[in-house]
């Protein structure tokens, strides 16, 4: 019975809506179930009928049902039923507008009438505005306030419902509803009139429903355009008093009024829509723009910035939204500027406004601020010559001023973690927003803005002060460097540049020269060190002052290295880096920074007792552990070891030193104390207690000792060649690393990777002179995998593969590169054939998801050898099982193997027409062949790229997928069995999955277009696309019409 059903979904809302988990997930899937039946259309109207038995929260459920209903299946109601189911829904809306507590599901009926009507047609919208106007019209004639906020529901409703709509039915709605757009304007209006002049009208509470309609109206563009049906200009001579009521909502107490009069605004100026005369347009614009100046007086005189914010926050939003329309007016742009600006019809208001929404950016906080940046960002974009005078470096200083004051950080800042502030949103306001607007102070200022911060810095009275000048120095450090390093950029006169880039130079080097006063009164503190000088100089009165300096001298390292005053700072700033990584909180910007000075300058630094002085001072301050990953200043936590930093600089001084000799010696003393930290956690008593994260680390401040240490010229002051700087250092390092090859520390991934990072580093800046210690590294390499199945291991030996092989020069033009001396092609054959058999039989075992890392390195590093030894690989026994199990793992859903398991096969079938024209492929394929040929090789393979590309498979491979495919296909087409092979998987029902197959006709036509020769032949690109189209449509993410290009 009907009674009992809605008693029913009485019964499951009240369960939905209580606190028992276990019923609400019961009434959750009852109720869900309800709505699809034909049943929820009765029940939904019974639901919002005004009955005791309905309180709000019911109604509420009820007339959401009812909207999905009509959503979903407005189709599937009968057509006799659809004109009683609007007038019951018509009837319970005017009913339940006469109860204030029902007002959400009032709403909510007038989206369910909206979206009925919708679905009618344009006559039945039509007919539904109409009756809302009418309903508007009884409103204001007898006062009635239900009859007026139903009349703005409504018409937002249906706005708000076209929108939703395809392409197609959205046009043609929009331009049966659009004439009549003044007409439904009228009832905002009137809503915002009756408050003109601080009435307290009775329909004052239905301003922001007002706006609201008024605006999704206006938005109702039949043409697509994405702009305002009416232009300001339309909008004004239509309906004048619409503007000037939102205008004066825009400094409503209800701030729900006020954002929505500001969105009015913003939309309606956007450029879009067809415009009437410029002199109206004008005389509109202008009119907006002496509403925002009459509110910015008034913002201005109360001299209240917290009360006041809400206000000048939106009159900056629009006055943005104004600037983008025609930044050449905002700007005061000449009449004749062949722009085609409209400034000269604008006359001095907006000057007056840009004079404002500066006025209100300095007086009041953050938000303001926010809101008004874009303002300058846009005003930015008219050539300064075009701009009035007082558009340019006047306001641009002022502006630069406010947004020191802003980027301070608080005043009883102490630390993120007990700051009222909340850090994100602190770090993307000065990063972003400060930094986009300093930078454009910076282009209007040049040499003036450096001079405007370093005066502030000098009468900073806090360290917050300074801090923010520091800040607003190093933001600019792009645009600075290129004035300077670059000052005969375009757009600049010959003379002009040079002077601005020097005086820039100028006070970069009195500002540095501070910085290198505050670390030399550091050094000379000794164990004090900022401390002791936080009293004296700005530079060292704090710890985030420290960090933000460090981090500041490293985005100036070019110019340290670039130019003859940076030359003469280098040695002070960086005993002031020196000095910073002392202090943890600046230990991480410190360490980068040291490094990119240490690079910048390193040609300055090479000598002996500069080098000398870097080492001791290093070996003092350098952490024995990594510091702990502490939230930095600028919101950023890295859990990277940032002594590596300080290490790789050092490391890149040393190898820009004349002498190799030399170079090894303070390589070796750059590592000797690395050594020996890992040495003393390798003293645990087993291996459960060591610390092998510490001990890992240490072992890669060993690569970073190498990695840079690349020689060309291994020739020494007496002429002799001499051993490898980073082969030194390795060697040096041996008998620690040989230690950590053996058990039980080759068992620890983070103890073999952070060596195969060592072995790599080594490899690839001494590349063959390597070779004495090549052995040891690949007995290594070998062992510690063979043992323990470690990837990273088959990662360094793919390099090494890489760093040995050269092509045959011997043949013209050059044939198939490999490694030419016998003895270290034997070494990485052994090491092949290893490693092959240790992951095969780790892969039999388990499946290949449990060890996709391993199957990954094992198939990139066959491809390595497919492309840099390829006569190894195709001699050795490895060679099949390696393509028996890429087969498998192409079967899989693991990204990385899958990807390197493709790249593997395709190398091997198709390694390319000049590599596969040489007398390695040509002689040596001959076991690619064989295993294809087999039983368990070409037709397998073919299956499981096949229902890898139509089911299995990430989607990003399926191109890959496709060309191995193709590969397959031109080496052993007709002939070779590929169209039997694939035939035999297409023709199966069941593919590509027995629980989704792929329809016959589609799979007929695929094995159609994929097995065509001769002129009927897909070209090679074509081919795969077409196989790839074919996939999609097999995971139904394509239709399977998508086959139809390919078969004409």
């Amino acid at each position: 019975k009907m009674g009992d059903a809605v008693a029913q979904v009485r019964a499951a809302i009240g369960a939905l809506y209580g606190a028992d988990v276990a019923r609400q997930k019961e009434a959750n899937e009852f109720l869900v179930q309800h709505a699809s039946t034909d049943a929820a259309w009765s029940t939904s109207l019974a639901l919002v009928a005004d009955d005791p038995s309905n309180p709000p929260d019911v109604q509420y459920f009820g007339a959401n049902m009812m909207y999905g209903k009509v959503k979903g299946d407005w189709g599937k109601l009968p057509e006799p039923h659809r004109g009683p189911f609007v007038q019951a829904v018509s009837g319970a809306l005017t009913t339940l507008l006469q109860r204030p507590a029902s007002v959400l599901a009032a709403r909510r009926l007038c989206m369910v009438m909206a979206a009925t009507s919708v679905r009618s047609g344009g006559e039945a919208t039509d007919a539904l505005v109409q009756q809302a106007l009418d309903f508007a019209q009884r409103g204001f004639a007898s006062g009635a306030v239900e009859g007026v906020t139903l009349a703005l529901e409504i018409q937002a409703a249906v706005a708000d419902e076209v929108g939703d709509q395809r392409y197609d039915v959205k046009t043609a709605l929009a331009c049966a509803l659009v004439p009549r757009i003044v007409e439904v304007l009228a009832t905002s209006e009137r809503v915002l009139e009756a408050s003109v002049g601080g009435n307290q009208s009775s329909l004052a509470g239905l301003r922001s429903a007002a706006l609201h309609a008024a605006l999704a109206w206006l938005r109702m563009d039949s043409g697509g355009g994405g702009g305002c049906v009416l232009s300001p200009g339309q909008l004004a001579q239509s309906r004048r008093g619409l503007v000037v009521g939102a205008l004066e909502a825009m400094a409503a107490e209800d701030s729900a009024v006020a954002d929505a009069a500001a969105e009015f605004f913003i939309a309606v100026v956007q450029p879009g829509a067809p415009e009437s005369s410029p002199a109206e347009e004008a005389a509109a614009i202008n009119g907006v723009v002496r509403g925002l100046l009459s509110h910015g007086e008034r913002i201005l005189g109360r001299n209240d910035p917290v009360a006041t914010e809400d206000l000048a926050r939106n009159v900056c939003k629009v006055a943005t939204a104004l600037c983008e329309r025609d930044a050449n007016a905002a700007a005061g742009a000449p009449a004749w500027d062949a722009t085609g600006s409209t400034a000269s019809l604008h006359g001095g208001e907006f000057l007056s406004l840009t004079e404002t929404v500066l006025r209100l950016a300095e007086s009041h906080e953050r938000p303001v601020m926010e809101a008004a940046a874009d303002y300058f960002l846009m005003l930015n974009t008219v050539p300064t010559s075009q701009r009035h005078p007082s558009a340019g470096e006047p306001l641009f200083r002022r502006l630069a001023a406010a947004c020191l004051r802003r980027a301070e950080l608080p005043a009883d800042f102490t630390s993120w973690e007990e700051a009222d502030e909340d850090r994100d949103t602190f770090v993307r306001f000065r990063e972003q927003i400060l930094a986009d607007l300093l930078d454009n102070c910076q282009a209007q200022m040049r040499s003036g803005y450096l001079a405007e911060v370093c005066g502030a810095l000098g009468t900073a009275a806090s360290w917050q002060r300074a801090e923010a000048c520091v800040f607003a120095t190093r933001v600019v450090a792009s645009q600075l460097r290129r004035d300077i390093l670059e000052p005969s950029s375009p757009g600049h006169g010959a003379a002009g540049p040079d002077a601005e880039a020097e005086r820039s130079s100028a006070m970069l080097e009195q500002l540095l020269g501070t910085v290198g006063e505050a670390g030399r009164a550091a050094a000379a503190a000794g164990d004090a060190g900022f401390a002791a000088i936080a009293g004296s100089n700005a530079f060292g009165s704090h710890p985030v002052v420290v960090e933000s300096t460090a981090r500041m001298i490293g985005a100036y390292a070019p110019w340290l290295g670039g130019t003859q005053r940076g030359h003469a700072r280098q040695e002070t700033v960086i005993m002031y880096l020196l000095c910073a990584l002392r202090v943890p909180a600046a230990f991480r910007h410190a360490s980068h920074a040291f490094r990119s000075v240490c690079a910048r300058c390193a040609k300055r630094l090479n000598d002996a007792n500069t080098v000398t002085s870097l080492l001791d001072s290093v070996q003092k301050t350098l952490p024995a552990a990594p510091p702990k990953a502490a939230e930095s200043s600028d919101g950023k936590k890295d859990d990277d070891d940032d002594r590596s930093a300080v290490i790789e600089g050092i490391a890149r001084v040393i190898a820009s030193m004349p002498d190799p000799t030399a170079a090894a010696e303070f390589a070796k003393r750059l590592a000797a104390p690395i050594a020996a930290r890992a040495r003393e956690h390798m003293n645990a008593a087993n291996l459960a207690q060591a610390r092998l994260d510490l001990l890992g680390a240490e072992v890669r401040l060993i690569a970073a000792a190498v990695r840079f240490l690349e020689f060309a010229n291994l020739v020494d002051v007496r002429g002799a060649i001499v051993e490898h700087p980073a082969i030194a250092t390795l060697s040096a390092a041996w008998p620690t690393l040989s230690a950590l090859n053996a058990e039980p520390w080759r068992s620890a991934p983070e103890v073999v990777d952070a060596l195969c990072e060592v072995y790599t580093r080594s490899l690839l800046c001494a590349k063959t002179t390597a070779a004495p210690l090549l052995p040891h590294l690949l007995e290594a390499l070998r062992d510690a995998f063979v043992a323990h199945l470690h990837p990273s291991c088959l990662d360094a030996l793919a390099v090494a593969v890489e760093v040995f092989s050269a092509p045959d020069a011997t043949t013209q033009p050059p044939g198939a590169s490999r490694v030419h001396d016998p003895a270290i092609a034997e070494s990485f054959a052994n090491a092949l054939l290893a490693c092959a058999q240790a992951a095969h039989a780790s892969l039999s075992r388990s499946p290949i998801a449990e060890q996709a890392d391993v199957a990954r390195a094992t198939f990139e590093l066959a491809n390595k050898y497919a492309l840099f030894a390829p006569d190894v690989l195709l001699k050795s026994p490895a060679l099949q099982p390696l393509m028996g199990m890429a087969c498998a793992a192409i079967g899989t859903n693991e990204r990385d193997a899958v990807r390197a398991a493709l790249g593997m096969m395709s190398a091997l079938i198709e390694p390319g027409r000049r590599a596969g024209a040489t007398a390695t492929w040509q002689n040596g394929r001959v076991a690619v062949d064989a295993w294809v040929a087999s039983a368990g090789g070409g037709e397998n393979l073919v299956r499981a790229a096949l229902l890898a590309g139509g089911d299995r498979c990430p989607r990003h491979l399926l191109r890959p997928v496709a060309q191995l495919l193709h590969a397959v296909r031109t080496r052993y087409g007709h002939n070779g069995g590929f169209h039997a092979w694939l035939s035999s998987v297409i023709t199966d029902p069941s593919f590509p999955s027995p629980n989704d197959p792929c329809d016959d006709s589609v799979r007929r036509v695929f094995r159609e277009l994929a097995t065509r020769e001769g002129d009927g032949s897909l070209p090679p690109q074509r081919w795969s696309a077409m196989v790839v189209d074919f996939f999609q449509i097999c995971r139904r993410e394509a239709d399977k019409d998508a086959l139809l290009a390919h078969q004409m």
